[in-house]
Order: C-alpha cells, then sequence, then structure tokens
C-alpha cells in the first residue's frame, strides 16, 4: 500500500499520543502501520476494521494529508421549507396564537396546522417536532398548578414556615453534648469457625 509523506513517522506518533478522539487516533494509527509496509488487511486487523476501510482511509490521507482523516459534516436532510418560509414560521410562532385559532400556546398540531394552510407544507407530527427543534424552538412545560389552589393561602403558609419564623431547637449537638459521642468501643474479635 503506498502512503504519500505528508508527515513523518515521529511526528504521527506524537499526534497519536495525544490526540483525544478515538476514532481520530485509530485512523492515524493505521495510516503509522501503513507506512510500516503493513497490508490493509494486517492493518485491519490491527486496528479492526475491514481492508476495504483501511484503503480509504489511506486514499484520504494521500488525498488531503492529515486533514482527511478528520470526520467530515454530515449530510443530513435538508429542511422542507425554504429561506423565505423558515422566516414566515418563525415570525409567526414568536407572534404566538391569533385570536381566531382558539387556543392560548401553539402545540405541535396547531403548527402542523399552520404549516399546512398557511405554507401549504404537509408534515407527520415527529417532522413537525423536529423542524421546531431545528429552528431553535423548545417545548414549554409550564408548572403544574392544582385547580382548587389558593394563592393567597400558599403566601400566608410560606410567610409562616420560612426559616426565620421556625424557633431554634434546644437541643445541643456540638462536641460538649455527651449524647453525641464519637468514642467506639472496643470489639473482641473472634475466629469464627
Amino acid at each position: 500500500m503506498h502512503v504519500e509523506p505528508h508527515c513523518s513517522q515521529e511526528e504521527l506518533l506524537r499526534r497519536i499520543r495525544t490526540c483525544n478522539d478515538h476514532r481520530l487516533r485509530r485512523r492515524m494509527r493505521l495510516i503509522y502501520r501503513a507506512m510500516q509496509k503493513f497490508t490493509a488487511e494486517k492493518v485491519g486487523q490491527q486496528v479492526k476494521l475491514c481492508r476495504r476501510q483501511v484503503q480509504k482511509w489511506v486514499q484520504r490521507f494521500n488525498a488531503e494529508g492529515l486533514e482527511g482523516l478528520y470526520d467530515r459534516a454530515g449530510r443530513g436532510s435538508p429542511l422542507p421549507l425554504t429561506a423565505k418560509q423558515q422566516e414566515q414560521l418563525e415570525k409567526r410562532l414568536e407572534a404566538g396564537p391569533r385570536q381566531g385559532d382558539g387556543i392560548c400556546t401553539l402545540r405541535g398540531k396547531q403548527v402542523q396546522r399552520i404549516l399546512a394552510t398557511e405554507l401549504g407544507v404537509h408534515r407527520k407530527l415527529s417532522s413537525v417536532y423536529y423542524l421546531l427543534h431545528r429552528l431553535g424552538f423548545e417545548c414549554l412545560m409550564p408548572r403544574p398548578q392544582h385547580p382548587k389552589a389558593d394563592p393567597a393561602r400558599q403566601e400566608q403558609f410560606k410567610k409562616k414556615n420560612s426559616r426565620k419564623s421556625l424557633p431554634k431547637s434546644g437541643k445541643n449537638t456540638g462536641k460538649n453534648n455527651p449524647s453525641c459521642s464519637l468514642r467506639t468501643k472496643r470489639v473482641s474479635v473472634s475466629k469464627a469457625r
């Protein structure tokens, strides 16, 4: 296997020792072994990759040097909206629900309806949530409140039970208290048979 001399074996070995990314370190070890004239099969056995993967990484190293061993950004699926549609959706969501919506908070189902009626984009509910997260929106999780809760009584309870209003305990829990002894008894050790 031919390996281009983008760097020396010593430099590569030094980089392997200082690398924190285990995948990159494996790829550099692969190149290091290939520089030592091992076959692709032998290198693959040593780094636990198949022969074809070894050849692929050597080709990337030959073409791009050490930069070729780094992970590339994933292709990912593109958003189903154009830039203009994304901007419209963001403005609509930031404005909140309208009177005609008949709701107080926009949820996934309502966003799905907005996408279909206002932007002409039909998506499954799971895809709508994915889209919202990609656009930087997060779920609102309000603190639950019992329907019969009385805010005035809650405030009264808080004031009555605050730390400042609680009486101090009369117990002495310091060093001088004989009931808080740190002494231990000697235990006789006998052989259990």
